[in-house]
């Protein structure tokens, strides 16, 4: 997480989304930074306005006043990235080699439900119950576009967003259309907002356009 009064950003930073790619260009910029573990870097954005909101009012700013975005995958694509991260690199919690997809999604482990079973969404990073926290849910398709978008809103130089900590392996197989039929079941929170995420962008990137984010 990135947060700048000063370029009046709040990145919230999901995982398996160019997230450390895309700190690479806000971090000079950023007034608070949360990124030591993974569990302090992918903070979602009810904790983060929660913890920092005496640094808001010492600063003079409200959260309505700054840009509050993060970018999201297709939860199938997520999910999917995640298993050839884990499989294919140097990681602390590595797959074994000959695992395919099916048994990783049957073991469902800690990047698919919580200790306690709960589905472990990307939405829990953007929303408070059923309100959406995010003015901008970037979707990954179209990342380069829109954060170039965002950047030059928020008074930003941006060049190419560099490629950093990628996956491997680049193909998952062994997708069935059972699987993924179970796989849509099993997000249907995160599809409900990954299919909204037009609509819920639209103002804040208006705003941009408008010149409402940029440095004052």
């Amino acid at each position: 997480m990135l947060l700048s009064f000063e370029r009046r950003f709040l990145f919230v930073a999901n995982t398996k989304t160019a997230s450390t790619s895309i700190e690479t260009v806000l971090r000079p910029h950023a007034t608070i930074v949360r990124a030591e573990t993974p569990r302090r870097k992918h903070v979602g954005l009810s904790v983060a306005l929660e913890e920092y909101r005496g640094d808001f009012a010492r600063a003079g700013v409200s959260p309505g006043g700054v840009l509050k975005f993060g970018v999201m995958r297709d939860p199938i694509d997520w999910i999917t990235s995640w298993y050839r991260y884990r499989r294919g690199n140097a990681v602390e919690s590595p797959l074994p080699a000959d695992m395919d997809f099916a048994a990783f999604w049957t073991r469902a482990d800690w990047n698919i439900k919580s200790p306690k079973g709960v589905p472990y969404l990307q939405r829990r990073l953007f929303c408070e119950g059923e309100t959406t926290l995010a003015d901008v849910i970037i979707p990954y398709p179209r990342l380069s576009e829109t954060f170039a978008r965002i950047c030059k809103g928020l008074g930003i130089a941006v060049g190419d967003l560099p490629q950093e900590n990628r996956s491997r392996l680049r193909e998952t197989e062994g997708l069935s259309p059972e699987l993924r039929e179970e796989m849509r079941d099993f997000y249907a929170a995160d599809y409900a907002l990954w299919d909204r995420l037009d609509e819920i962008n639209a103002p804040a990137l208006a705003r941009l356009e408008e010149g409402d984010y940029a440095p004052r």
